[in-house]
């Protein structure tokens, strides 16, 4: 499941936003310039994976809106792919300087 998490940079990027603030639907789309599909797909394994969870919140007008925000799992996933992130810098010698950059890329 991780390996897929890793596989689409978008739902990477997804994660991030709502580790900053939870966010609703078009929010997500208009910040990280996403087509719906997109957010949609991604909404869908995130949520499935309990990497985001939904929040019902009541609006002013009386309707409901869902905001996504990060869930335990996706905190949790985050804080260490941040820790072998920053190791791989550590190691740039080793690894060359276009892995590392492109293994900070998916954080960004």
């Amino acid at each position: 499941m991780i390996m897929d998490l890793l596989a689409h940079k978008d739902y990477l990027r997804i994660l991030k936003a709502v580790q900053r603030k939870p966010m609703r639907f078009g929010e997500i789309q208009k910040e990280l310039g996403l087509n719906p599909a997109q957010v949609d797909r991604a909404m869908k394994y995130l949520r499935k994976g309990l990497w985001v969870v939904p929040r019902v919140v009541p609006s002013e007008k009386g309707r409901l809106l869902v905001e996504y925000e990060i869930g335990k799992r996706g905190a949790a996933f985050l804080r260490s792919f941040k820790i072998f992130s920053d190791d791989a810098s550590q190691h740039q010698a080793e690894l060359g300087a276009d892995a590392v950059a492109e293994l900070q890329s998916l954080l960004q």
